[in-house]
């Protein structure tokens, strides 16, 4: 059999991917990177939707390729990856789903068996969440090779999708050594929500410098800064004031991150990547307020102005099966541009610390269109086929873009959906998706 895949966006999201590849490839199928020209080549088409602009990106290469599900004449579509949270939209273009993990699965898929627990296809009132067995593969690209270590999160944050739909569970070190064994680059990502959290992570720093190995993944939580050597280590900072962190759950005291940024210059660190969320429930002018007394704080310690500090934003997103999938939105509320003007510019940048804030922060607009990915039902595919019939919606060089503000509004507002997409929520199309009952897996 001819299958065809496409993941979208960055080449380091495509390891599930390749994971799954590989079994098709071990049980005899033809495996092809598709384009709209060659998408009707083949017999079957899987597609990874990792974040949720990526279902806009479907729907948009499906109509480039000529493929409808209503059609006789077609390749089957099956639709995997991380945004299976929600698989009620992507029902309108796939012959099926499989929400969550599908390793193991996807073979009988490809071949067209749906009778798997975790497969959502036309029929199915409800689809149970796949967890399955950790085996990491080595998956070179961009000169890199990635290896999993974990997945899921021993942390729980209550916004975080990964902690509350992934149970944990970590490779062996035996399994990890073998991947190091079968690379010869030299930069490794041994990735995991956080690498650290490994229980034999001692043992597999290690083992990377025993096979010379130089690791590229830097993400850690704060409290564990001293289990990792990275020049610019990447830390969770979330919430503006110490009252949205404690809301999220992730409770650093300014203090706390004060006496941590005193012992990363002391240990002689270039600097420290900072991920904050923006808009989160409640968040008011105090908390911003309170933000920028953090950062004069750190401002005055010792050695700061050689401390290169980076505060990377995002803007919130209720995620379905997390403790705050229910939360409402201030879509309007221009997040990037009060991020500028916090931090200033030219005469008016009042910082001690040298500060390389980045600003890329969804537009208003976007987030309506992040909120209909997320929370839409079935009348997505009618939605997105208006908005882009319209000129409303584009994809330039593979991102999607608004080409018209008010257009985005009126196509949503006429059915009273951005309210519904983005006010308080009990419950939702997501629904349909239940989990195990098991949180940890070994």
């Amino acid at each position: 059999m001819k299958a065809g895949f496409l993941t979208f966006g960055r080449d380091d999201l495509g390891y599930g991917m390749e994971i799954i590849r590989r079994e098709l490839v071990a049980a005899g199928h033809e495996c092809y990177r598709v384009t709209p020209k060659t998408a009707r080549c083949c017999d079957v088409i899987m597609f990874s939707v990792f974040w949720f602009e990526h279902l806009f990106l479907l729907a948009d290469f499906l109509r480039r390729a000529g493929i409808e599900k209503k059609q006789k004449d077609r390749p089957r579509i099956i639709v995997g990856g991380f945004c299976t949270f929600n698989p009620v939209p992507m029902l309108c273009y796939a012959d099926a789903v499989v929400v969550g993990d599908g390793e193991g699965i996807v073979t009988a898929v490809v071949s067209g068996d749906y009778s798997a627990k975790s497969v959502l296809c036309d029929g199915k009132d409800s689809v149970t969440w796949g967890n399955s067995e950790l085996n990491p593969i080595c998956h070179e690209t961009n000169g890199v090779a990635r290896i999993e270590l974990a997945r899921g999160c021993r942390a729980r944050c209550a916004f975080c999708a990964v902690a509350h739909l992934k149970p944990y569970r970590e490779a062996s070190v035996d399994a990890i050594e073998k991947c190091l064994n079968e690379t010869r680059l030299k930069r490794v990502s041994l990735f995991a929500p956080e690498p650290t959290m490994h229980s034999r992570d001692t043992e597999i720093n290690m083992l990377c410098r025993l096979n010379r190995k130089q690791r590229q993944d830097s993400d850690v939580r704060l409290d564990r800064l001293d289990k990792r050597s990275d020049s610019v280590p990447r830390v969770g900072i979330e919430g503006l004031s110490e009252r949205l962190r404690l809301l999220v759950k992730k409770p650093y005291q300014d203090e706390t991150i004060i006496a941590a940024i005193e012992r990363a210059i002391k240990d002689r660190r270039k600097g420290l990547f900072m991920y904050m969320i923006l808009d989160l429930p409640g968040e008011c002018e105090d908390d911003w307020s309170q933000f920028g007394n953090l950062l004069r704080k750190i401002g005055e310690i010792k050695g700061a102005e050689k401390f290169l500090l980076k505060p990377s934003p995002s803007v919130f997103m209720p995620t379905p099966h997390t403790p705050m999938a229910g939360c409402a939105i201030n879509w309007d509320r221009d997040c990037g541009k009060m991020w500028e003007e916090f931090f200033g510019r030219g005469k008016n940048r009042v910082w001690l610390v040298m500060m390389a804030e980045r600003s890329r922060v969804f537009s208003p607009h976007m987030r309506l269109l992040q909120m209909m990915a997320t929370r839409a039902g079935s009348e997505f595919s009618e939605k997105e086929a208006e908005m882009h019939g319209k000129g409303v919606i584009k994809i330039s060089s593979g991102r999607l873009t608004v080409a018209n503000k008010t257009g985005v509004e009126k196509a949503l507002q006429s059915d009273g959906l951005i309210s519904k997409y983005c006010g308080e929520r009990s419950f939702g199309p997501w629904d349909i998706v239940k989990m195990k009952e098991d949180k940890c897996l070994t």
